[in-house]
C-alpha cells in the first residue's frame, strides 16, 4: 500500500512539473511578439493599401519599430528608421500605431516588407508579402519568319508589365496549343516544348507540320489576357541540287551577297543583340538607383546617430 501510494504522489508530481512547463513555454512563446493583420496582401496599381502591424505590451510604451522593404530583385533597405520617413517614401506613406499606410502604389512596390519591434530587451518581426495587381501588356514576341527543317528554332514571348507575373500561351494558325502535345491525338505528331512561365517554345528538330502562322497570349489574371502579333513561320528543305550551278552562273560579287532569306535572319538576330543590350543597360541603371538609394540611407543613419 506504501509503495502504491508513493508511485501515485511521483506520478501526480511529474503531472504537475509537466503542466507547470508547458505554461511557461507557451508564455515565453506569448511574449515579445510582432503579429501581422495579414502574411500576404494585394492591392491594385494606384489605390491605397494599409500593411497592418501591431506588438505585445511587453515591448513597453515605447519601443523602437523600423520597416523593411525587399524588392522582386532582392535589393533591401529602410522606408521606416529612427522614427522618420525615409526621403525616397516621404509624402507616400505614413506610419502609425499599427501599421503602415501607402497613399497610392506602385508596381515598383511588390516585394517584401518587414516590420521589425523592440524594446525591454526584446525583439521580434513579421513579414508581409504585397503584390501590386497589373494587368499585361501586349507581349514582345520574336517569331522568325522562315527556318530550315531539321534545326532548332525557339519563339519567346514576353510581357514586362503584368504583376503578379504573367503566364503564357502560344496558338498555331488560330488554334491553342495544349502545353504537351502528347497527351492530345491531334497534337501526337508535333515535337515542340511549351514553358508556360518564361513564355518560350520550342522546336528542337523542326519539319514542315510547323509551317504556320503563331501569336503568343501572357494573362496573369488580372483584366484581359493580352495577344501579340501573328507571324508566319515557313519551314522549307535546304535544296542543294541547284547550288552549283547558279553559283558557277553568278558574278564573284554577285555571289557574296546574301539571299534575302539570310538577309532576314541576319535582321532578326542583330534586332535580338540590340534588345538585349538595352534590357541589359536597364538593369545597370536601375541597379545603380538602387545603390544610390542605400548610400543615402546610410548617410541618413549616420547622420543621425549620436
Amino acid at each position: 500500500m506504501f509503495w502504491k501510494t508513493l508511485y501515485n504522489f511521483r506520478v501526480d508530481m511529474l503531472t504537475l512539473v509537466f503542466v507547470c512547463l508547458s505554461i511557461s513555454v507557451t508564455g515565453l512563446h506569448a511574449a515579445f511578439t510582432v503579429t501581422v493583420g495579414s502574411p500576404s496582401v494585394k492591392v491594385k496599381e494606384n489605390e491605397g493599401v494599409d500593411l497592418k502591424c501591431s506588438y505585445t505590451a511587453d515591448f513597453g510604451a515605447t519601443p523602437r519599430i523600423e520597416w523593411k522593404f525587399k524588392d522582386l530583385k532582392g535589393y533591401q533597405f529602410f522606408i521606416y528608421f529612427a522614427g522618420m520617413i525615409t526621403a525616397e517614401y516621404e509624402g507616400r506613406i505614413t506610419v502609425y500605431n499599427g501599421g503602415l499606410r501607402f497613399n497610392k502604389v506602385t508596381r515598383a512596390d511588390s516585394g517584401d516588407y518587414d516590420c521589425e519591434v523592440s524594446g525591454n530587451g526584446g525583439y521580434d518581426e513579421k513579414t508581409i508579402k504585397l503584390t501590386v495587381l497589373v494587368p499585361p501588356s501586349k507581349p514582345v514576341s520574336r517569331i522568325p519568319s522562315s527556318v530550315t527543317t531539321g534545326s532548332n528554332v525557339r519563339l519567346t514571348c514576353f510581357d514586362a508589365d503584368g504583376s503578379p507575373p504573367s503566364t503564357y500561351k502560344w496558338y498555331k494558325d488560330n488554334t491553342p496549343l495544349p502545353e504537351d502535345p502528347t497527351k492530345f491525338p491531334n497534337f501526337k505528331n508535333l515535337t515542340y516544348k511549351m514553358n508556360v512561365f518564361n513564355g518560350n517554345l520550342e522546336f528542337p528538330i523542326v519539319s514542315k507540320l510547323d509551317t504556320g502562322s503563331y501569336f503568343c497570349e501572357a494573362s496573369n489574371g488580372e483584366d484581359t489576357p493580352q495577344r501579340g502579333d501573328a507571324v508566319l513561320m515557313e519551314v522549307r528543305d535546304v535544296d542543294n541540287s541547284q547550288a552549283p550551278a547558279v553559283k558557277g552562273s553568278l558574278s564573284t560579287e554577285t555571289q557574296n551577297v546574301p539571299s534575302k532569306i539570310t538577309m532576314n535572319h541576319m535582321l532578326e538576330k542583330q534586332y535580338g543583340v540590340f534588345m538585349l543590350q538595352e534590357v541589359k543597360l536597364k538593369l545597370e541603371i536601375q541597379k545603380l538607383e538602387l545603390e544610390i538609394t542605400k548610400l543615402k540611407l546610410e548617410l541618413q543613419k549616420l547622420g543621425q546617430e549620436p
